[in-house]
Order: C-alpha cells, then structure tokens, then sequence
C-alpha cells in the first residue's frame, strides 16, 4: 500500500518462475504463514504446505555496518524533513534516495540479496512459502517504515531518540501557557 512497502516488493519482481509470486502471495492471504520473528537482520517464519508439519523459512538481510548507521543518524538528524516525517510514521522518499546516493542499500535490489532458505523440497528459490513471508513482511512494513531498519540489525528509533505518533495532554500546548 505504501511506497516503501511496494519498494520491499519491487526484490521480487526478478524472478522466473511465473506461478511462484501469485501462489505465494495466496499463501500470505489465506493464513498459511503461522508465525514470522524477526531478531535483528534475521527473519524465521512457519508456512503451512502439503505436508503435515510447518515449512521452516529463514530470511536473512544484509547488516548496516557501524559507518553505515553513522551515516544514517547524521543524514536524519540534520533535516528537520525527515525527522517530522519519521516522527509521523511516514518514509520520506527523498531519504531513500539521499541513503542511496550514499550506497547505502535500505531495501534489497533483488530477492538474491537476501539469504533465504525453505525446508520444503521445492528447488526454486524463492519457492512459494519464501513469497509468502516475503508479501507478509511487505505488508508489516506498510504498518511501520521503522522495520526496514530493524530488518537491517539497526534500531533507529533509539537512535535518534524519536517519539512515535505519541500524543500526550503534556506536549499539547494549551492557551492558558501561553
């Protein structure tokens, strides 16, 4: 639904094999994907298949390096722009482009540049459970930008000490203050 999620997608758009996207993307509709952790810049996933036990899924994304997040926290932390637009759950555009101008990869280019693994026999890859998780995730990212960081082993929320979508009575400033 949103760019950036649509921009997680586009790794996909590479691959052959015809049939693997449109029944990976009924198996991420239809609840055959049973769990999804995400632990740093690792992604493990259950999808139910013809066989009587789960399909294990692992998708790995490559790590920010220390000068990468540095370069990130700078970049941010100087424009205004880009912190009210995190601050509002919103992935600036421009930002993406700046990070890649940097050579700074936020989302991956094609599906081979994430590790990904399936326990089912299929030797396609991805195989139809990989697309399943794949879509779930797109659609997880929709909900929070924040995630294409974290699926990079970077918190940038505690980076840069953001406040997300938080309203409280206390920074509302009333008449009476003024």
């Amino acid at each position: 639904n949103t760019w950036w999620g649509q921009k997680w997608l586009e790794a996909l758009n590479t691959i052959d094999y015809s049939n693997r996207l449109p029944r990976g993307q009924r198996y991420a509709r239809n609840g055959s994907v049973l769990s999804i952790k995400i632990r740093g810049n690792e992604i493990t996933a259950k999808v139910a298949g013809t066989r009587p036990t789960p399909y294990s899924i692992t998708l790995t994304i490559p790590p920010f390096t220390q000068n990468e997040t540095k370069k990130i926290v700078s970049i941010i932390s100087k424009n205004p722009y880009y912190m009210s637009q995190l601050g509002g759950r919103i992935l600036p555009p421009e930002l993406h482009d700046e990070l890649a101008e940097k050579k700074i990869i936020l989302f991956p280019r094609t599906w081979k540049k994430m590790g990904m693994r399936c326990s089912c026999p299929d030797w396609a890859v991805p195989c139809k459970h990989l697309a399943a998780v794949v879509y779930i995730i797109a659609n997880e990212i929709d909900k929070n930008p924040f995630l294409v960081f974290s699926m990079h082993n970077f918190n940038l929320v505690k980076e840069l000490n953001l406040s997300i979508g938080r309203n409280t009575d206390e920074d509302i400033i009333t008449i009476d203050s003024l």
